[in-house]
């Protein structure tokens, strides 16, 4: 069985608290939780504040999350500066992935598996998850050999989705999971984590027609204009203020595709956040967009040649009181372009911030409400920040990446 490198370090930011990283900031900072709840199902919080998880293959039985600073993905109780885990222990488990994600079984995946059936798949029930060892329960993972993609493989549910072969995975259809307004179920996997309803969220929604703030992961989400009459986003943007107001995007969820020789994506990935709605009449003020989520991929060799999104959703367009008008809603992200904010549906209402597709660039805020005479407008949501996309430096991922992929 390859060793798989140790190439996928831990990137900046705040993260979620899940195991896992989804719509919110990340990385070295950390996340510091007060409680086990704020550590996600199965998450204990240690002594100094950070998440661990059940893994048999830690002396402990515990073992430090993904978003633990310098201590993720260490074994509790382990010496600073030794290696947390063993890719074989003694029990013999077969454990793949390295930084971010690690997975383990009794025994290497085998045999062929294609997926060309319809879906989505609910990544909290699905048959297709296969059981793990010693890690990985807060994700659902698709194992095999080999393992092949034919047909779109949209996902949602709780946990992130995990794509493992332990030779090769070819993708010859979309891998989705992304939010996307008018889609049913509309959250993609792993999106909106619990985590992300933690901490100071300054904005202006909470202002008569204010328009929501748009969703942060490793770039700020946009502040929401004021309404003519406060919160930064977490992973889903913020709904608007008002009796009509609109409502939030969902943040994008997250996929890892881990393999031991070859990672071949031939179509796209979609982990981008949802465009925030419009706000209503009554001065109400519009929805922000959803953070993007995230993409991570871990293999000697890697090859794409589809569109890669992990960009948040445009902020909605807020309410003309006067003439009863709905805001236009905030883009879903389609192209590595910025989503656009709503706008040109009425002239009082302010319009959306358009989504951010780099990493480092906010979300655009939205816009104000007109204030003037007795008819006003609601304020227009903040687009959603742009989420993450971790490959290697030797990956091939082509030019259709938002934001820009990182070691």
């Amino acid at each position: 069985m390859p060793r798989m490198r140790r190439w996928l370090a831990v990137a900046a930011g705040v993260a979620v608290a899940m195991g896992v990283v989804t719509g919110c900031k990340y990385g070295a900072q950390a996340f510091v939780c007060a409680n086990k709840e704020e550590c996600g199902p199965g998450g204990t919080c240690q002594p100094d504040s950070f998440c661990s998880f059940d893994d048999s293959t830690c002396p402990s039985g515990q073992r430090y999350g993904d978003i633990s600073g310098d201590k993720s993905g260490q074994c509790v109780g382990a010496q600073p500066g030794k290696d947390a885990g063993v890719d074989v222990p003694p029990d013999m488990l077969a454990c793949y992935g390295t930084g971010l994600l690690r997975i383990c079984f009794a025994s290497p995946p085998g045999g062929s598996r294609t997926i060309s059936m319809a879906t989505p798949i609910d990544t909290m029930t699905s048959d297709l998850c296969v059981a793990t060892a010693g890690g990985g329960s807060n994700y659902c993972v698709i194992a095999a050999s080999m393992l092949t993609i034919d047909l779109k493989l949209r996902a949602t549910g709780a946990k992130p989705l995990v794509l493992l072969a332990s030779d090769t995975i070819t993708a010859n259809a979309t891998i989705d999971v992304g939010s996307h307004r008018g889609v049913t179920p509309e959250t993609g996997a792993g999106a909106d984590p619990t985590a992300c309803a933690a901490g100071t969220l300054p904005g202006t929604a909470g202002s008569t027609g204010g328009g929501g703030a748009g969703g942060s992961f490793l770039s700020l989400g946009g502040h929401g204009g004021t309404g003519g009459g406060g919160r930064r986003g977490g992973c889903a943007g913020q709904d608007g203020d008002g009796p009509e107001k609109g409502l939030k995007g969902h943040g994008g969820g997250a996929v890892f595709l881990i393999a031991g020789n070859k990672i071949d994506v031939k179509a796209g990935i979609n982990a981008a956040g949802e465009g925030g709605t419009g706000g209503g009449g009554s001065i109400s003020g519009a929805g922000g967009g959803g953070a993007g989520g995230m993409i991570g991929f871990d293999a000697p060799m890697i090859m794409s040649a589809g569109m890669l999104l992990a960009t948040g959703g445009g902020g909605g367009e807020g309410g003309d009181t006067a003439a009863g008008t709905a805001g236009a809603p905030g883009a879903d992200p389609t192209t590595t372009a910025p989503a656009l904010g709503g706008n040109g549906n009425n002239p009082r209402g302010g319009d959306g911030g358009n989504g951010s597709s780099a990493s480092g660039t906010a979300g655009g805020n939205g816009n104000p409400g007109d204030t003037t005479g007795a008819n006003r407008g609601g304020g227009g949501g903040g687009g959603g920040g742009a989420g993450i996309i971790k490959a290697p430096a030797t990956a091939s991922l082509g030019t259709q990446v938002a934001p820009a992929a990182t070691p």
